[in-house]
């Protein structure tokens, strides 16, 4: 009987410590979608545009994520210690503040701005400020945790780019050739 409980202690301990370290998020579908062009869609894209005119969004960008936290070990929002999301500035016409949205579930490549779904304006990022061509990093630890929230198992979601300060930015794509694509890694509590 004692060796029971000595591997049953061991399973438990191995089990409250599967979730600690830090895990990469596998992507789904990136697409943005262009006021412009509101029946369009650019599932296929090599780059993601956010845009903003007078103001006002006019091009967003949609990251959606496979959710994979409960395979992780993941329950609890309180679990997420950190997480980041590295994306290239690829083409920067007009500079200016990135910042991330949360959106519950996944969006697909076929979305337009006619039927495109609202982000959670309440979850986001601080923004980053995108001057020139290169790697950002957004720190959306927020987002990662109201993911978590939200759905641990099964429910895919979305990161949402929105362009401020008349800015127009396109990010490199997951269709994008070379080391530059979308990338979200995220470090838990031990």
């Amino acid at each position: 009987m004692r060796y029971l409980y000595a591997l049953m202690g061991i399973f438990l301990l191995l089990a409250a410590t599967a979730a600690a370290g830090s895990f990469k998020a596998e992507m789904d579908v990136d697409t943005y979608v262009d006021a412009d062009n509101a029946n369009n869609n650019f599932g296929d894209s090599d780059q993601l545009w956010a845009t903003s005119k007078g103001g006002e969004s006019v091009g967003q960008a949609y990251l959606s994520f496979i959710n994979s936290f409960g395979s992780q070990g993941i329950f609890k929002p309180e679990q997420i210690a950190s997480a980041t999301l590295n994306i290239y500035a690829a083409q920067v016409d007009m500079p200016g503040k990135i910042t991330a949205y949360f959106l519950e579930g996944a969006t697909f490549e076929t979305a337009t701005w006619d039927d495109k779904e609202d982000y959670d304006a309440e979850v986001s990022s601080s923004p980053v400020d995108v001057d020139e061509v290169g790697i950002y990093k957004l720190d959306v630890t927020s987002i990662i945790k109201k993911a978590v929230e939200t759905c641990t198992e099964g429910c895919p979601y979305t990161i949402v780019l929105l362009a401020e300060d008349n800015a127009s930015v396109a990010f490199a794509s997951s269709e994008a050739s070379g080391k530059n694509k979308p990338a979200l890694e995220y470090v838990t509590e031990e």
